[in-house]
């Protein structure tokens, strides 16, 4: 029973998978900067892709072609309005924010949006100005809060009728006062513009109309490192009255409709891409019923979500074993490399998932520089400079990110002025996520500590060696007198001593020694010299022989010796063992 339950259990998962895609058609579109998916008909579809692809048209006169992305903007335009409520943004307790027609996500990598089904106008109007800040993020490293918002509105009005409301001297703002404003830590983007957002709207029509050169220029000085943020030179008095007295004109759509193809949603792919619409959302658990699926694609996406959901050993674990199975896979490389890990056998694995990611992803900033911080993290700093040369290049929306990592690479290079530069200039930068800021306070206090501990360890290393360098110095100018050579070792004292081997107890009435010499002595001859001796009725020797020797040298003169000896008178043949010892 407990197996059939769990088979019926995961057959109604399957279901509702399934049912994403069964009471209506659903159709996949494209365009050059977006991919959409729906179930309210292809014709809508069609006219919501039409009316983007004009907005980034629009947009792309203004300000130059649109740098390419690696993924296009993915809109998911819904029929039914609790699947468009399922993919809400939810929060804090969790709760579905206030709705609107449309909202813009940010995925962990590439962006959303999800619409209901109106019209593209109101979509246009919910939704635009959030795309027209992802548009301008897309041109520059700095975000000026005028210029972004002008942007941004510039975006949502094309088409639409002018405003022609005179903003009121009590919400009014001067030019010199627009471009010097700084959001608030507590600024809220979705919420509907004031003065500001229509007088920076305008002064960005003013310099379009008057000053469009000038305009690109700054735009190009936006996107060039430098210390601060630049500033628009512009006479801010002289601008001051047309901007007060500015009427609003329609921006309007180009002539031209975009191309446009278009094709039957499949199942299985639009699960999988509605599944990343809610990891976007942080719904990772609902997203993986949408990822069970046996298609490469749906094994990679469930490998991800992982990422966001499970433990990070296990993730990791995760992530590895299906980037090693796909390795034609670009965001399983991706999301592999990008794990955060300590373990340097996992931050090899890294470095080839990374490197495979980069080929992959040509136009992904993020894999080079995710690259750049394995590379680091391996040993390999080297290298890392360049990666996040071409990271800043290719998504300078991101460049906060990325110059942490490359303060980190410098670090790692001993770089420390350019290390703490970076880590300064990421923490100034504007940040996608405001929350963000206080964590880049805390790297620049960290980063910071690690180059005051770098410098005092090389300080050390370099006062060691000065001190070496000094006593080698006086040495050679003033040597130490030479070393008295040690004294001989001291001779050791030498005794002798005997033992006789007979039948017969024989008693030695005299025993005479040869002389120990002190050379044997020093060279620590010592041992038993074994002789025959023949002893005659007297107790004088008759004859003796050496047996047996452990110091030759001694031989000679313990044979002499012997033959002198005198024993009680008997007629006797014995062994005598004289033995040369040393104290």
């Amino acid at each position: 029973m407990r197996y059939r339950a769990i088979l019926v259990g995961l057959l109604l998962i399957l279901g509702q998978a399934l049912l994403l895609a069964k009471d209506e058609k659903w159709f996949e579109l494209s365009s050059e900067h977006f991919l959409l998916f729906t179930d309210a008909g292809e014709a809508k579809g069609r006219r919501l892709l039409v009316d983007f692809e004009n907005r980034v048209s629009v947009f792309s006169q203004a300000f130059g072609k649109v740098p390419p992305r690696q993924f296009p903007i993915e809109i998911f335009l819904f029929k039914n309005e609790p699947d468009y409520v399922e993919t809400l943004p939810r929060t804090q307790g969790q709760e579905v924010v206030t709705i609107k027609s449309a909202y813009l996500l940010h995925g962990p990598d590439r962006l959303f949006i999800v619409a209901k089904d109106k019209s593209p106008d109101d979509i246009a109007n919910d939704v635009g100005h959030a795309l027209g800040h992802a548009l301008f993020e897309r041109y520059v490293l700095w975000r000026p809060f005028w210029l972004a918002e002008g942007a941004a509105e510039y975006v949502r009005k094309v088409g639409r009728g002018p405003d022609t409301k005179k903003v009121s001297d009590d919400e009014g703002f001067s030019a010199a006062e627009l471009i010097t404003i700084v959001p608030s830590q507590n600024y809220n983007d979705s919420e509907p513009g004031g003065g500001f957002r229509v007088q920076s709207y305008r002064l960005l029509r003013i310099l379009l109309d008057e000053r469009p050169d000038a305009l690109k220029q700054y735009m190009q000085a936006l996107r060039t490192e430098s210390e601060n943020v630049p500033r628009m030179p512009i006479d801010a008095e002289a601008i001051d009255s047309r901007l007060k007295d500015y009427v609003e004109t329609v921006v309007k759509a180009p002539p031209t409709a975009p191309a446009i193809q278009s094709i039957e949603a499949d199942v299985a792919r639009l699960n999988v891409h509605r599944g990343d619409v809610l990891v976007a959302t942080g719904r990772e658990s609902d997203a993986g019923r949408l990822y069970n699926g046996d298609s490469k694609d749906a094994r990679v996406a469930r490998a991800i979500v992982a990422r966001f959901s499970r433990p990070p050993l296990e993730a990791i674990r995760l992530l590895d074993r299906v980037a090693r199975e796909t390795p034609d896979n670009g965001l399983a490389q991706y999301h592999c490399g990008a794990m955060q890990t300590q373990d340097k056998k996992d931050i090899q694995s890294q470095v080839v998932a990374l490197e495979r990611a980069v080929q992959l992803l040509p136009l992904m900033g993020r894999a080079c520089a995710e690259l750049a911080r394995v590379y680091t993290l391996s040993g390999q700093a080297e290298k890392a400079l360049p990666m996040i040369a071409r990271a800043l290049d290719l998504e300078p929306e991101f460049g906060d990110q990325f110059y942490a990592i490359r303060g980190d690479v410098d670090l790692a290079l001993g770089r420390f002025d350019p290390a703490f530069r970076d880590i300064n200039l990421a923490s100034d930068m504007p940040h996608t996520d405001r929350s963000s800021v206080e964590r880049y306070l805390l790297k620049v206090s960290e980063l910071r500590k690690k180059i005051e501990n770098a410098r005092r360890q090389i300080d050390e290393r370099e006062l060691t060696e000065i001190r070496k360098e000094v006593a080698e110095k006086a040495v050679l100018r003033d040597p130490p007198p030479p070393k008295p050579a040690p004294p001989p070792p001291p001779v050791p004292t030498g005794s002798i001593s005997y033992q006789i081997e007979a039948r017969a107890a024989i008693e030695v009435l005299e025993a005479i020694y040869p002389d120990y010499p002190e050379a044997l002595r020093s060279k620590r001859a010592a041992g038993n010299v074994a002789l025959r001796v023949d002893v005659g009725p007297d107790g004088k020797v008759k004859t003796a022989l050496i047996a047996s020797s452990q110091v030759p040298d001694m031989d000679a003169a313990t044979l002499n010796a012997v033959k002198k000896w005198s024993f009680k008178p008997g007629n006797r043949s014995i062994r005598l063992i004289v033995t040369y010892s040393l104290q």
